[in-house]
């Protein structure tokens, strides 16, 4: 503290001055200025009212002692002290009672002088002459002093007693002058050390008695005046003495009687003095301690801590300090100096916090607690005195030696030491908070000047002062203090926290407005400074006080604001805003989210309209101006103001010249522009410079900084410090991901609570799922319903266990069962059950609850009533009561005492309740509604009804103040008490909970603040109310206030920004953009200029960061653009509004989105004419810098990032297609954008291709859109400004590899394929044409997309298109064919001249194409860009050209080469429309093949199977296939020329390269077979046909395994054939006779069958599994040749072939008159199903004659291997059996007839007796045969012979001649072939089967024999006979037919059965 420089001067001067303010020069500081308004209450002053002895008691006379022992070091004295007293005190070793010097010398022998001239003018006194003991005394004194020649030399003693006598002199002269000496006596430190040690220990030390003397003198009112001061100059001498320090009660004594000085004096500047004296007393008491702070660290060698070394600074505390710093986190807050506080390392450690599980923290938890025990730290404690040490004795203590605690012998003496100093802070600290909880008569509490409030006040600012100017003994940890019951040292802050808060939450609710003031500058230290030991108190405080203060309609202008100016400071603290938000939004135990109440205020007090008018905000502006330069108390910390009576009269409140609602706006407004500054400042510090904050203040002066304790820097957090809860806690990392995990499980359990409330069953799911509750037990849900009682809805709450279901029943017994009731009053405790939930109104639901309250009740209280009937009832009856007194709805008398008593009579069980019981039950509600707390609050908040149950106090009040009474200030004044008693309330119980949980549970952390990524989460709870406020005062018409807003507004979008919040970023640039108000340019101010300023700014500050919200800007920039032509003179409805174009978008793509329009009312400019803008705005909008400034956002494109400049130019292309869409059809339309991106291109035209593809890809799509759009200006200029981009891209060498130019002339290609306007497609070609012309060299992946344009001009039906297009592209072709090909665009040229080939409407130019395709492929093997050049022999290859850098290819030279002039052929053969063009595409192809297929690959033959040769009969698969590539007409064409042509094309081209393609004969048969299982005839036969000509050509070169293959394709042709759905076709669906008109109807018709399929035998797993008639693997689709799905066998398409005619199938004629019945009906499903079968048995019948044909050949017969022939004669076996089994099933055959399958029964004769023919013949030559293989084979071949022909025999010697006769005509060249090839076996062969032959024979002999048949019958009959019998061979006759068995054979298919079969 600042100390006068010789107090006696000092305080003479006081006296003199007039008022009495503290000199200027000495106290550097202004006098408070605010605080001496006078409050608007005036009472009278009442006698002393605060000489109590409970605040500052007396010490006893008896005090024990404490014996400390000596120290050793030597300190000079420090006289001179008083000299320089307005230095900070950081002299270290002049204060520290451990320093010692050898003894007391004196400065000079005349330095006691005034001990002299004092003596003798109190021996000259009449006094003296009076009392005889002072008169002989004082001579005594002087005749020693006169002996010894110095003062200095004498016993004290001596000299003390006539100074002691002198004092208690009547003539104040007199005691005014001993009171000096003993002052100045004391200043010399005269008094140290008696002059010979004591016996007697019982006496006082001398210091002791002179304080007791000096006090002795005061006698209340009465005291003379100038006695009052000498007493005070004294008491101050002894106290800032430092070599002898005084402690204890003996401190405590001058402290109180100062203060009494200060409250009784009557004089003002005696009150002035005292005050000044007693703030330094007690500011001299917290330096030492600082001072002793200083050295202990000093002694515990530790270096200042640097926050980096945590762990280590840990370590070595924990090492040197042992149980003696229990609850010290190990982090050292001093720095260098005396004050030893660092102002820049601001990080507070993490304080252990305590966690808080017991009941909920309110300010009732403040009272009544000593979490901190101080029993034994009494007010009287022994006045210990320290002082200099010498000689052994030398150390004078009152008191008893002995130790009371044998602990404290383990603790150092030094320890012990410090200890005594900071118990003396301790003790002076507990005064001032007792002083300042003390209770006032009404009369003092409205009267400021009163002794009380002036009490009150001045031990406030004290406390105040204490705090501001000694925070390091605050959170020092080594400050330390032992507690009574453990001994355990606690910090200090954690000894002093309950009086602390004790007194805040008596005074923070205060009505008058200097308590409020002091109150929350006190509270702004605790948040600044002590938050981290005080994290749950401040919680409280926040919400309980400062925030409900804010939330009551009521309450007073002077509290909000000053409340407002405690959150503008918070504001301003970066750290503070963190770590608020930190510890209490991210907390799920903390009250509230603190930080977001706090902006949520601001903003709603900040939107608050408030009417004002000009000279009220100038009036405003003048007074915020002369405020920002007056330092006052608040912000300085030095003396407190003046509290003398004098200056607390000032005159009445000054009224206001303008609105404080105003006030109170515009410092909201402020603070959340400071929140923003302090939020941009703290996200922009490094991490690793440990969070040191920018200081971003200008109004804290912070220049001038220094270690002085006057000036602080704005931004001082707490420090890492002592523990609280006297454990030490590890360090809570500041891990962002963890906190916002913490907090969004907060806001989680914050929303699922709002959707209980809301519907409470959702709600408890919610709750459930997401873990807050544990299980959905009722004991589980109960208790979260007791520890989140307040965030509930009471209402809902008790609506939800009401309900009736069990499992709600079991929740409401869970929740009861969790509550005690035990020893509690029956009121109280029904109160308490209340106060948990709402009760419902339903009657059922009420007496569930009382029944289990009741149940509870006597649980807890057995012995209260009879039984839990009487609880029962009771609780009924008093609920009944409150209603009937307190609801407004009851009508007429209300229940008096005695009803109740009537009511309840007899409820204990039969027995009546005591009178008196019952009565005070009565007064008791009716003097206190039961009424839930939160409504009383929510209604005493808003106001709306005043608060029930007036206190006495207001009592009191009313009736002193009578009739005139302010009622708003009453219920203001009462408000504010009820606030002040639930604070105490909440505060002592807090403290309740603490000391209950603080050993049971762990604590809770305090979390510092190191991470900037909080900002993010802080801006993101908070954007909007922020936006609100800043939105809502922008509208101002105040520029400074509008200037702010928009700093505002700046400051959330860097924030945004920086943390990519996409929803505030759009929306405050949004607001930002609406109010620029360029949509509306004649209502555009001076403000919405200021708003396009800082948008433009934004846009270069925040570039990279912007995203989306570059359209917002860009638009802004457009209009701009628009505004600046239409002030300079342009037509406004030439220059259409992009914003008003939004409202009706013109023709807009879908996938176009619009801007929103602004949701703001404009009005309808005037078509007619230009807008009526403000000449100035007009102006201001052409300026230089305007210009200049939207001139750099595009040229600072260059600039801006990678993913930047992608956001740019997509928010630039929707600007500019916006600037198209709303011109219209003008001629002139708006491009100003579409420019601007042609710029921006140029000026990033260096940027990597990376970004350039990214760039191009959104530039590509808008010049695809512009370049299509409906107004051929638009695109001109569109297609202009393309032209000029890619003119500028060619001028840029691109790689090899690279294919950007392809990409960026991709729009070109887009557009001419897209509009349909002629001049647009050419003059896209011109532009083409001309980049050709002009950079040809340079153009390298660009020839891909320059092909893809002439392929779509090619396609036109525009001959002067398609002619320009050919003319260039034959141009390239000629004249760069070879740069073509080194860019590896051979491909794409090739497709452009495919597209003119096939277009049908100019044939000329088709025509001329496939030449100029035909002749490339000689052109390209000359080209020596061609690799195939060298191997072509037209060049070697070292002699390739080199002048273009070749394009890397990942394909194979034939790839890229051969394929896409083959593929080129293939395209035009199956697609183009024009015959001539198609065949000579099919003959160009094979002929290529053919000339050069030589040379190919095997991988490259099979590239070209698979995609150009095998795809060419592709069609064959499916009927799909076919009718969407042709009609039925155009097939038959197409099957005639291409596909015949092309199948034969097929078999010559594997005939020419057998070598290379024989590994390939798989897929040729797989081919073939592919077309023979076809259902049109035609193909069939040509696939048959072409199989064969396949063995025929290739039979030499066929090697076994070929043989293998081609038989193994004929074994699955066979089964592929094979009808086998015959048998199932019937069964599948069964017909019963009905009643019907047909006779019968289908009872499967729901269920067709499904497709036959032609598939490979491993597909026909199932006889009725689906089968196609093709070769494919997929399902069947419809037929291709039957269109007509029912036609039947008879309509299918006409066969060229005769004997293939399908009437050869019906051969039977029904007998029974049954079968004549009509044919049911088939429906089309099953028609298709029966037309496949029956297509399978005719493809069957073709397999046969073309095996019949292939292997009667005889190259071919010679060439097969014996064995894959039998193979081959099996599959005819196996065809036969079938035949044979079918026609002999006549039953199936008939139900097939009668299902409607043909129009006659069906059999198979033609396949049973054609397959039985071809085996027969073939295996009679493999017998007959005598080669090698065939022979070998024999056996077999007989083995498989023998039986069939027995059967076939056996089989026509059955037939019925007379129903038989087709049948018998039919098998009789087979039986003729039999019986000739048996007689022809060699002999011993033949007798082998004469067995079998021979009855065979017997059996022809008895038909009726056609001429051919006896002749063979004859043959066998002579052969046999010639065996057996030896008879000789005779010719055989020539028989003639005369039987029907001779008639002329009949067709060669018959479809009639045979007889019996």
């Amino acid at each position: 503290m600042n100390v006068p420089e010789i107090v006696e001067e000092h305080v003479d001067r006081k006296l003199q001055e007039e008022p009495p303010t503290p000199d200027e020069d000495e106290r550097d500081e202004d006098t408070a200025s605010e605080s001496t308004e006078e409050a608007d209450e005036n009472a009278p002053p009442t006698p002393q009212a605060t000489q109590d002895e409970s605040d500052v008691p007396t010490p006893t006379v008896s005090t024990p002692t404490l014996n400390l022992p000596n120290g050793s070091d030597d300190t000079p004295r420090t006289a001179e002290f008083f000299e320089n007293a307005n230095r900070p005190r950081t002299d270290s070793q002049s204060t520290a009672a451990t320093a010692a010097t050898t003894a007391t010398k004196p400065s000079t022998r005349s330095s006691l002088v005034f001990v002299v001239t004092a003596l003798e003018t109190i021996a000259a006194s009449k006094d003296a002459r009076k009392n005889k003991k002072l008169g002989d005394t004082t001579a005594a004194a002087l005749a020693a002093i006169k002996r010894e020649g110095d003062p200095a030399r004498i016993n004290p003693e001596v000299l003390f007693e006539p100074l002691q006598l002198a004092s208690d002199a009547p003539t104040h002269t007199v005691s005014i002058t001993a009171l000096d000496c003993i002052g100045k006596l004391i200043s010399y430190s005269y008094f140290s050390v008696p002059a010979v040690p004591h016996s007697d220990s019982d006496i006082p030390p001398l210091i002791e008695r002179a304080i007791d003397t000096i006090c002795d003198c005061f006698q209340g009112e009465a005291t003379h005046p100038e006695v009052q001061l000498q007493i005070v100059k004294s008491l101050l001498a002894a106290i800032l003495n430092d070599k002898i320090v005084v402690h204890g009660a003996g401190l405590l004594k001058a402290v109180r009687l100062t203060y009494n000085v200060f409250l009784l004096s009557k004089s003002s500047q005696h009150q002035q003095v005292a005050q000044g004296a007693l703030t330094q007393m007690v500011g001299t008491v917290f330096e030492r301690v600082k001072t002793r702070l200083t050295v202990k660290e000093s002694r515990l060698n530790l270096s200042r801590v640097s926050l980096n070394d945590k762990a280590g600074s840990e370590e070595s505390i924990r090492g040197e300090i042992d149980d003696s710093t229990r609850g010290i986190d190990g982090e050292d807050i001093n720095g260098d100096g005396e004050e030893r506080y660092d102002p820049e390392s601001e990080e507070p450690s993490d304080k252990p916090v305590d966690k808080h599980t017991g009941p909920k923290i309110t300010l009732q938890s403040f009272e009544n607690s000593m979490n901190f025990n101080d029993d034994r730290i009494h007010d009287n404690a022994p006045t210990l005195v320290t002082r200099i040490k010498g000689k052994p004795g030398s150390r004078a203590v009152s008191g008893q030696g002995a130790s009371p605690n044998p602990q404290e012998s383990e603790i150092s003496d030094e320890d012990e030491e410090d200890e005594i100093f900071v118990k003396d802070a301790y003790l002076v600290f507990r005064a001032m908070c007792r002083l300042s909880t003390k209770a006032l008569p009404l009369d003092q509490a409205v009267d400021v000047r009163s002794q009380g409030m002036r009490s009150k006040l001045l031990s406030l600012h004290i406390i105040h002062t204490i705090l501001h100017n000694n925070v390091a003994v605050f959170v020092s940890p080594y400050a330390t203090i032992r507690s009574s019951n453990d001994n355990e040292p606690s910090t200090f802050v954690q000894a002093i926290k309950q009086y602390l808060c004790l007194s805040l939450s008596r005074n923070g609710a205060s009505s008058v407005k200097q308590v409020f003031e002091v109150s929350c500058e006190i509270f702004w230290q605790m948040l600044k400074h002590l938050r981290v030991m005080l994290k749950k108190e401040i919680e409280v405080f926040l919400k309980e006080v400062y925030l409900a203060i804010l939330d009551r309609r009521n309450a007073a202008a002077f509290q909000k604001q000053y409340i407002l100016t405690v959150f503008g400071r918070l504001a301003a603290d970066p750290r503070a805003l963190v770590e608020v938000y930190l510890n209490y939004d991210c907390d799920r135990t903390a009250l509230d989210n603190m930080y977001q109440r706090v902006v949520e205020h601001l903003s709603r007090i900040s939107s608050t309209p408030v009417t004002v008018t000009p000279i009220q905000q100038l009036a405003y502006q003048e007074q915020r101006e002369k405020k920002a330069h007056q330092y006052d108390w608040q912000s300085r910390g030095t003396l407190p103001p003046s509290l003398s009576t004098v200056s607390m009269s000032t005159p009445l409140e000054i009224e206001h010249t303008f609105p404080p609602e105003y006030a109170m706006k515009q410092e909201s407004l402020e603070a959340l522009v400071e929140i923003l500054r302090s939020l941009v400042n703290w996200s922009q510090q490094e991490l690793g410079d440990n969070a040191r904050v920018s200081k971003v203040d200008s109004r804290t002066s912070v220049d001038d900084l220094r270690s002085s304790m006057d000036t602080r820097s704005y931004f001082e957090s707490p420090h890492p410090g002592g523990g609280d809860s006297g454990t030490v806690t590890p360090m809570v990392e500041d891990d962002p991901n963890e906190l916002e995990k913490a907090k969004q499980r907060k806001t989680a359990l914050t929303s699922a609570l709002r959707q209980f409330n809301y519907k409470p069953k959702r709600g408890l799911k919610v709750l459930i799922k997401e873990g807050f509750i544990l299980s959905d037990s009722p004991e589980d849900i109960a208790r979260f319903f007791h520890q989140n009682n307040d965030a509930l809805e009471k209402k809902a709450l008790g609506e939800f266990m009401g309900e009736g279901d069990d499992e709600n029943v079991a929740i409401m017994h869970a929740f009861l069962d969790q509550m005690d009731f035990t020893k509690t009053r029956f009121v109280d405790a029904l109160r308490r059950f209340l106060q948990k939930f709402r009760l419902p109104g339903e009657a059922q639901k009420i007496d569930r609850f009382m029944l289990k309250f009741a149940e509870r009740y006597i649980t807890g209280n057995p012995n209260a009533y009879a039984n839990a009937d009487t609880a029962y009832v009771l609780s009924y009856s008093v609920i009944m009561l409150n209603v009937d007194q307190h609801s407004k709805k009851m009508k007429g008398k209300r229940m008096t005492p005695e009803d109740f008593i009537k009511n309840n009579r007899g409820i204990n069980d039969n027995a009546d309740l005591p009178d008196d019981y019952l009565k005070g039950i009565y007064e008791e509600i009716a003097q206190n509604e039961i009424v839930l707390e939160t409504e009383q609050e929510a209604a005493a908040a808003s106001a709306a009804v005043p608060q029930p149950a007036p206190s006495l106090v207001a009592n009191i009040g009313q009736a002193l103040i009578g009739g005139g009474r302010d009622l708003q200030r009453e219920a203001f004044n009462q408000a504010s008490e009820q606030m002040a008693n639930k604070t105490e309330q909440l505060y002592k119980q807090l403290l309740r909970t603490q000391r209950k949980t603080a050993s049971a549970l762990p604590v809770s952390k305090y979390i510092p603040a190191t991470s900037s990524k909080h900002v993010g989460p802080m801006f993101e709870v908070t954007w909007m109310p922020i936006l609100t406020a800043l939105s809502g005062q922008a509208q101002d018409n105040n520029i400074e206030v509008v200037r702010l807003c928009i700093e505002g507004i700046k400051l959330a979008i860097r924030i945004a920004c920086l943390f990519d919040l996409e929803s505030p970023r759009q929306a405050f640039v949004g607001f930002l953009s609406r109010f620029t108000n360029l949509y509306n340019l004649s209502e555009m101010k001076a403000k919405n200029v200021e708003a396009l300023k800082v948008l433009i700014e934004v846009a270069h500050t925040e570039g990279n960061h912007l995203r989306e919200s570059w359209r917002e800007i860009l638009t802004c920039v457009s209009q701009l653009d628009r505004f600046q032509l239409i002030s300079a003179g342009v037509d406004e409805r030439a220059i259409p509004d992009v914003l008003k174009a939004q409202l009706q978008p013109r023709g807009q793509p879908a996938t176009r989105k619009s801007l929103n329009v602004p949701n703001t009312r404009r009005r309808p400019t005037s078509q007619a004419s230009n807008a009526n803008f403000h000449a100035d705005v007009a102006e201001e909008s052409r300026s230089t810098d305007m210009i200049r400034g939207v001139d750099r956002i595009f040229t600072n494109t260059a600039n801006l990032s990678g993913e930047a400049i992608v956001d740019f130019v997509k928010a630039l292309t929707q600007v500019s297609w916006q600037e198209i869409q709303s011109s219209g059809q003008s001629e002139s339309p708006r491009t100003f954008s579409l420019q601007k991106l042609v710029e921006i291109s140029g000026y990033n035209m260096t940027r990597v291709r990376f970004e350039w593809t990214n760039i191009w890809q959104i530039l590509g799509l808008h010049f695809n859109e512009v370049g299509c759009h409906t107004n051929t200006n638009v695109v001109y200029f569109a297609l202009n400004s393309l032209r000029q981009l890619s003119m500028r891209f060619m001028e840029i060498e691109e790689l090899p590899g690279f294919k950007f130019q392809k990409d960026f002339l991709k729009p070109f290609e887009h557009i001419i394929s897209n509009t349909s306007v002629v001049p647009v497609k050419d003059m896209v070609l011109r532009c083409l044409i001309q980049m050709i012309q002009a950079r040809g060299e340079n153009i390298r992946s660009g020839w891909k997309t320059m092909f893809g344009v002439f392929t779509v001009a090619a396609k036109e039906p525009y001959e002067g298109i398609v002619n320009l297009a050919f003319e260039n592209v034959t141009q390239v072709y000629n004249t760069r064919f070879g740069v073509v090909i080194s860019q590896g665009a051979f491909a794409d040229l090739i497709v452009c001249l495919t597209e003119f080939s096939k277009n049908f409407k100019f044939q000329k130019k088709s025509l001329q194409a496939i030449e100029l395709l035909k002749s490339s492929v000689p052109k390209m093997l000359r080209t020596p860009e061609c690799p195939l050049s060298a191997r072509a022999g037209f060049l070697k290859e070292n002699e390739q050209a080199a002048s273009n850098l070749k394009q890397p290819s990942r394909q194979t030279q034939e790839e890229q080469f051969w394929f896409p002039v083959l593929f080129a052929f293939h395209d035009v053969l199956m697609t183009g429309e024009d015959l001539e063009v198609r065949s000579r595409a099919l003959t160009y192809l094979f002929e290529t093949l053919i000339t050069y297929g030589r040379d190919f690959p095997q991988d490259f033959w099979d590239i070209l199977w698979r995609q150009l040769l095998y795809p060419i009969f592709m069609v064959l698969k499916s009927k799909s296939e076919m009718s969407k590539v042709l009609n039925h007409e155009e097939l038959s064409v197409w099957l005639s020329t291409t596909m015949i042509q092309a199948l034969r094309n097929m078999i010559k081209l594997f005939t020419h390269f057998f070598e290379s393609l024989e590994y390939m004969l798989d897929r040729f048969l797989e081919l073939l077979a592919l077309c023979i299982c076809q259902e049109n005839d035609t193909l069939a036969r040509i696939g048959s046909n072409c199989l064969q000509q396949l063995i025929l050509q290739n039979v030499q070169k066929f090697q076994p395994y070929h043989w293998s293959q081609i038989v193994k394709a004929f074994v699955e042709l066979f089964q592929r054939t094979e009808a086998t759905a015959l048998f199932s076709a019937a069964t599948s669906s069964s017909y019963l006779p009905t009643n019907g008109s047909n006779g019968k109807t289908p009872t499967q018709e729901s269920s067709p069958p499904t497709d036959l399929h032609l598939g490979s035998p491993a597909e026909e797993v199932t006889e009725d599994n689906a089968l196609g008639i093709n070769g494919l693997n997929a399902p069947r689709r419809p037929s291709v040749v039957t269109m007509n799905s029912e036609v039947s066998v008879d309509q299918r398409m006409p066969s060229p072939l005769p004997k293939r005619q399908t009437q050869d199938l019906e051969d039977y004629r029904p007998e029974t008159q049954d079968l004549q019945q009509p044919p049911v009906v088939v429906t089309a499903a099953r028609r298709r199903f029966f037309n496949q079968i029956i297509t399978k048995c005719v493809l069957q019948l073709l397999m046969i004659e073309t095996v019949q044909e292939l292997f009667t050949n005889d190259s071919v017969y010679e060439k097969i291997p014996s064995g894959e022939l039998l193979r081959l004669m099996g599959v005819l076996k196996r065809s036969y059996h079938f035949a044979k089994k079918f026609n002999a099933d006549r039953d199936l055959r008939t139900r097939l007839f009668r299902e409607g399958f043909m129009k006659q029964p069906p059999n198979l004769l033609k396949q049973e007796s054609g397959s039985a023919s071809v085996y027969v013949s073939i295996l009679f030559r493999m017998y007959h045969d005598t080669s090698t293989d065939r022979a070998a084979s024999r056996s077999e071949t007989e083995a498989a012979l023998i039986p069939l022909c027995e059967d076939i025999i056996a089989s026509y010697v059955e037939l019925d001649e007379e129903t038989q006769q087709r049948n018998i005509v039919t098998w009789r060249p087979v039986v003729v072939n039999v019986l000739d090839g048996y007689v022809g076996f060699p002999a011993g062969e033949f007798e082998k089967h004469i067995d079998i032959f021979a009855p065979l024979a017997i059996g022809l002999l008895g038909t009726e024999m056609e001429g051919s048949v006896q002749r063979a019958v004859q043959g066998l009959v002579m052969r046999i006979f010639e065996t057996k019998l030896g008879t000789e061979r005779v010719p055989l006759m020539t028989p003639v037919a005369t039987s029907p068995r001779g008639s002329i054979a009949s067709p060669m298919m018959t479809r009639r059965a045979s007889k019996g079969r």
